[in-house]
């Protein structure tokens, strides 16, 4: 992945955002690793779930179907939809996994008492 800065002095900062290393913690997923170059600096992304739900969303838009139809091989697409399919199988998986263990379940909502009941 290629991010341009002009605020570095029109810089390009190469990273292998496929070998980031990613942690949770807590409500955070945390992507970090080295940018390749101009040089090799550290970097740490800290993405909450309306991050992944932005880029799932930025990901379908007809606009970015578009480009990888023109720009993407059909092999590369292939292995896209491969990627996608695993994703959609390991998420409901995980799910399955939860409901199953309870570890899904939601917490339970305190029940509301008023001041008055509690005098």
């Amino acid at each position: 992945m290629n991010f341009w800065s002009e605020g570095l002095g029109d810089r390009e900062l190469v990273m292998a955002l496929d070998r980031a290393k990613i942690e949770q913690r807590g409500d955070i997923v945390v992507l970090s690793g080295v940018v390749d170059s101009p040089a090799p600096w550290e970097y740490e992304v800290k993405m909450q779930r309306e991050d992944w739900t932005a880029i799932l969303r930025t990901a379908t838009r007809p606009e970015t179907g578009a480009y990888i139809v023109t720009a993407a091989p059909l092999g590369v697409m292939l292995a896209m939809v491969g990627s996608v399919s695993r994703f959609i199988v390991g998420l409901a998986w995980r799910r399955m996994a939860r409901v199953f263990t309870g570890r899904g379940a939601a917490a339970p909502t305190p029940a509301r008492t008023s001041l008055k009941e509690k005098a």
